[in-house]
């Protein structure tokens, strides 16, 4: 009788252990990030290279992707920018900023720090639009209005620019010496006019109002490999994204010739440890491949879906999205599209 309640009691608690399993199931996890999609037509606007140099993807320069493209970014300490002012074109004086007269060059020649630009260069009045701009100016405010890089030498405004807005800068380049006599100056700072008697500043040129392709230099400098999160806001967390490449038929594919997209294009070179393992994942490297401030996806290579295409996809060239306005563009047959989730905090 002993050994009967024994084995009663035994199997009682194992029905009732069973039972309250049951009763509660694993919920599963609720993935609640926000999704987007981009096609690769709808770059950013607002994202600007100060000078053509560092444009330039030949092996002797190619700044940018050295920077963005490595593990470790690779820097060219002759090109680092050490100061900058930024400023942008306004129509009336105010009084609630400091603004100043001012012409503005694409192709400005540095100076050294103990002079200024001469009269011939800051009273040449003849404007060429995209090259010789004349206006008045304010400065902005770097972590307010932009964010600047000061390695890749590009600017991220933080507001959205109109088309009539101009964009000028001021700026030291350290051009890889020790010694801050060598440095080379580009504008003239608001504090270098302030203390003397000249009428007007001389300006590197950025942008240009209402900037179109024939406007070569300056078309240049816009850049169009980074795309923003659409209606994004906050701050972004816990992004994921992949690439995608869309036929004509209306299928897609994240993988052409066994080879994932997401990898070609630069954003899976790691796994989660950090060793040089792709694993199928986008690499979530703030300030890198994102920027959690802006919403910004950023593409390692200038011109990712143009000249710099991967060899591998070259028959998806899409040249066009470089060489023209891009509201005056349609998708073509196959196309790609970036395509995602994040959260916003």
């Amino acid at each position: 009788m002993k050994y009967l309640l024994i084995a009663f009691s035994f199997y009682a608690l194992l029905f009732i252990g069973c039972s309250k399993e049951e009763s509660n199931p694993i919920t599963p996890t609720i993935d609640d990030r926000i999704s987007f999609e981009i096609n690769y037509l709808q770059y950013d606007d607002n994202n600007f290279f100060i000078d053509q140099v560092y444009t330039d993807t030949s092996a002797e320069f190619n700044m940018f992707n050295r920077f963005y493209g490595n593990p470790t970014p690779i820097i060219n300490q002759k090109y680092f920018v050490k100061n900058i002012e930024v400023y942008i074109s306004v129509n009336q004086v105010s009084q609630d900023y400091i603004s100043i007269p001012a012409i503005a060059y694409m192709n400005l020649s540095p100076r050294s720090g103990s002079s200024m630009y001469s009269d011939s260069i800051r009273n040449y009045n003849l404007v060429m639009h995209g090259e010789v701009v004349l206006g008045r100016f304010r400065v902005l405010s770097e972590g307010i209005d932009y964010y600047f890089n000061k390695y890749t030498g590009t600017l991220t405004f933080l507001f959205p620019l109109n088309d009539n807005d101009i964009i000028a800068a001021a700026y030291v380049v350290d051009n890889g010496s020790f010694s801050n006599n060598d440095d080379l100056h580009y504008g003239e700072f608001i504090t270098e006019l302030v203390n003397n008697s000249k009428t007007k500043g001389v300006l590197k040129l950025i942008k240009p109002q209402n900037l179109l392709p024939e406007n070569e230099s300056a078309w240049k400098l816009k850049m169009k490999n980074i795309y923003q999160i659409p209606s994004f806001f906050g701050r972004v967390s816990d992004l994921d994204l992949d690439i995608f490449l869309k036929k004509p038929d209306g299928s897609e594919t994240n993988i052409f010739h066994d080879l994932a997209l997401l990898a070609v294009f630069g954003f899976d070179k790691e796994n989660e440890e950090g060793m040089l393992i792709p694993d199928g994942k986008f690499d979530r490297k703030g300030g890198i491949t994102f920027i959690p401030e802006t919403g910004e996806i950023i593409f390692p290579l200038l011109e990712p879906f143009g000249h710099n295409i991967p060899t591998e996809l070259i028959d998806f060239k899409y040249q066009a999205i470089y060489d023209s306005l891009k509201t005056q563009l349609s998708l073509p047959g196959n196309s790609f599209v970036i395509r995602g989730k994040y959260k916003s905090i």
